[in-house]
């Protein structure tokens, strides 16, 4: 049997493969950290401001990959851009999405939320339910790259259009539950 080079295969690495639940629990467990944890958070004035800049900072940064990403997107499907710039275009923003959630979460653990108000469960589950679909989003991404340019088969667009609408819904829900909370 002929064993290939397993660090390069067209232009992405493959890595080991682990059970697809395993991100998810951890994911859950952070999820079930933060909302266990962030009640009880004290922070001073000074510590809530920076925690504040940083909540902003973080959606300015993670929304903002995500919205050019679905732009992206929607130019493929307008057929002004081609499928390698749409996949190379979630390759680049893939990091930044991902440090802007976490930067989201940590900051918002500092703010104060009332995990007892139906809004910021609302909210919660709005993250929890971007950071899940961003694990889909990556299957989509990996499955997108692997055509190789070809074109996706219906099923494949049908996923990517899915996940970009959870996405979108996740990340307004979020940031509009997140505003209405910070006018109380």
């Amino acid at each position: 049997m002929t064993v290939t080079n397993p660090t390069r295969v067209g232009a992405h690495r493959l890595r080991r493969r682990r059970p697809a639940y395993v991100p998810v629990l951890a994911i859950l467990a952070g999820w079930t950290v933060v909302l266990l944890t962030a009640p009880h958070l004290r922070t001073s004035d000074g510590v809530h401001r920076i925690a504040l800049f940083v909540h902003l900072a973080s959606l300015v940064l993670g929304f903002g990959a995500v919205l050019t990403l679905d732009w992206s997107g929607l130019m493929w499907i307008l057929r002004h851009h081609d499928l390698f710039t749409l996949v190379r275009v979630a390759q680049v923003v893939h990091v930044p999405i991902w440090l802007g959630l976490g930067g989201l979460t940590l900051s918002g653990m500092l703010l104060g939320p009332d995990t007892g108000s139906p809004w910021t469960v609302l909210k919660l589950l709005a993250v929890l339910a971007v950071a899940i679909n961003g694990l889909g989003a990556a299957v989509v991404q990996r499955r997108l790259l692997a055509l190789d340019g070809r074109q996706p088969p219906a099923k494949l667009m049908l996923t990517a259009v899915l996940v970009a609408t959870v996405s979108q819904a996740g990340w307004w829900t979020a940031t509009v539950v997140g505003f209405l909370n910070a006018q109380r």
